[in-house]
């Protein structure tokens, strides 16, 4: 490819092409980087997908483990 001459326009073709490639590498880096979700119920809500979190009350829902 060095050898080869390219015009302008199939350079900044190929340059918009390699920016696209690494901002969807940045993306793939940066998901696997971010830690799992640092709270259990942040992680059951998820998989239950149901409610919302105006719906939720923690004290309600803990205080019958206090006794």
């Amino acid at each position: 490819m060095y050898g080869v001459q390219l015009s302008p326009e199939a350079v900044m073709e190929r340059i918009d092409t390699i920016i696209l490639e690494l901002q969807e590498l940045r993306q793939v880096v940066q998901a696997q980087k971010q830690p799992a979700e640092r709270d259990l119920t942040a992680q059951l809500y998820g998989v239950l997908g149901q409610g919302t979190w105006d719906e939720y009350d923690p004290h309600l829902d803990w205080e019958r483990f206090v006794s």
